[in-house]
């Protein structure tokens, strides 16, 4: 017989683990009662009940599972990020609040890095939230259910012994790694052309690589943007425009739009390649966006995995250029307002229709991707939108930064639990979350 629920599960600094189960359950379980944890069943002995509180203790919802005799807890979800120890790098504030996630829905939540795999014991040396003392606590632990990848930087995911890892880790039996790595925006384009259903939603993107094709590309639309193929955040983005006979060229410096104007775009090119240097680039149509309060904006998406494996829209959020920007990213001065306020102001008659249409794309885009890199579980992407209410995909993002919009946040935290309960097939089937 089966019978799968929720407890809390405590770490004391000892070792030993306890984990609150139903009288019934205990009478019923063999004793010593010992557990299995994790993807490859390591063993545990198990103690019943809440014990005494001690400061430097974990406690945790946990999820369990009881068939035929046999305990199981879980899901075990691992933050992968690099850095030495306990001095790991990446956002600790992201890894917080993704502890405290897994302590509301039920799963234990560590950050561990690929030089404290043990591969032969399928171990790890993890490091788990203590919110009493504000610190990371080191505690062996069985390989996790669920990877969820948030290396920092495409530098250090770059690194042979990091790439190793992840090929490893992607071969490993009944073990989740999402997601893999970050997007390469010549190869997403370049992927996404060969899908009917998202054809309609991508401006044309050609690598940047000689002046012929950048002068035939630039004649042919006269409003371009040079992103770098490996860029976030808006970085190193350019603007071009053709404008009363002269081309002008925005650049970001110090947060601040820096426009030349030339002549020629053998000109610009010179230019160009003096910023460009050795990094690779892609030109991409520019399209003439709707403005929200006299500037444009993007429709920033959410999308992740639930708790049936299902891609869905977490959020939506706009995000409206600055005054002295060329992208809308808030730090540069962006500004966010609410889909449905923006949406009301614009499409006064079918702004329901508007937002349908959003939901829509940002799904067709994921499953898209998905159907290339079969191991994603969330992206974020930005979308323009035109006067006429055409939709476009500008960016994808495999490694969302969190949104700003607290409804979203928490949405998107559960999401990545409920996603790891499923996968593991370690769902609480009464939904139960403690606060």
């Amino acid at each position: 017989m089966l019978q799968q629920r929720s407890g809390w599960l405590t770490i004391l600094p000892s070792g030993r683990w306890f984990v609150q189960l139903p009288r019934l359950v205990l009478k019923r379980s063999p004793k010593p009662l010992v557990a299995s944890l994790g993807p490859f069943s390591h063993t545990k002995r198990i103690y019943a009940g809440l014990p005494r509180v001690q400061a430097s203790r974990i406690r945790t919802r946990i999820n369990w599972k009881m068939a035929d005799d046999s305990l199981k807890l879980g899901p075990l979800f691992g933050i992968l990020t690099v850095g030495e120890g306990a001095t790991f790098l990446g956002n600790r504030e992201n890894f917080k609040d993704i502890t405290q996630s897994g302590k509301q829905w039920g799963a234990l939540v560590y950050v561990f890095t690929p030089q404290g795999i043990n591969w032969e014991k399928k171990k790890v040396r993890g490091y788990l939230y203590n919110n009493r003392l504000n610190s990371w606590q080191e505690v062996i632990l069985p390989f996790p259910h669920v990877v969820y990848n948030r290396i920092p930087t495409r530098k250090a995911e770059r690194r042979p012994e990091v790439r190793r890892a992840l090929n490893r880790i992607h071969e490993m039996p009944n073990v989740t790694l999402f997601n893999r790595g970050f997007f390469d925006k010549q190869q997403l384009f370049s992927m996404l052309e060969s899908h009917l259903e998202v054809q309609d939603f991508l401006p044309e993107t050609k690598q940047l690589d000689t002046l012929a094709r950048f002068r035939s590309f630039c004649t042919e639309h006269r409003f371009v943007y040079l992103k770098p193929v490996l860029g976030k955040a808006g970085q190193g983005i350019m603007r071009i425009d053709f404008k009363n006979d002269k081309w002008f060229l925005q650049r970001l410096k110090e947060q601040k739009a820096i426009t030349r104007r030339f002549s020629n775009l053998n000109d610009v090119w010179k230019h160009i390649r003096l910023h460009v240097k050795q990094q690779k680039y892609i030109m991409q149509q520019g399209i003439r966006r709707a403005r929200y309060n006299g500037k444009p904006f993007d429709v920033r998406v959410l999308v992740q995995k639930d708790g049936e494996g299902e891609w869905s829209v977490t959020g939506v959020g706009i995000r409206r250029s600055g005054s002295q920007s060329i992208t809308t990213h808030v730090p540069r001065g962006g500004s966010i307002h609410s889909l449905s306020t923006v949406m009301q102001a614009l499409f006064t008659n079918n702004h329901e229709q508007m937002e349908r249409n959003i939901h829509d794309t940002a799904l067709a885009v994921a499953r898209s991707l998905n159907a290339e890199w079969t191991d994603l579980a969330e992206m974020s992407m930005d979308l323009g939108l035109t006067d006429e209410g055409k939709l476009w995909l500008f960016e994808a993002n495999a490694k969302p930064e969190k949104f700003d919009e607290p409804s979203i946040r928490r949405l998107s935290l559960a999401n990545l639990i409920h996603y790891a309960q499923h996968v593991s097939r370690l769902q609480n089937k009464r939904g139960i979350a403690v606060g």
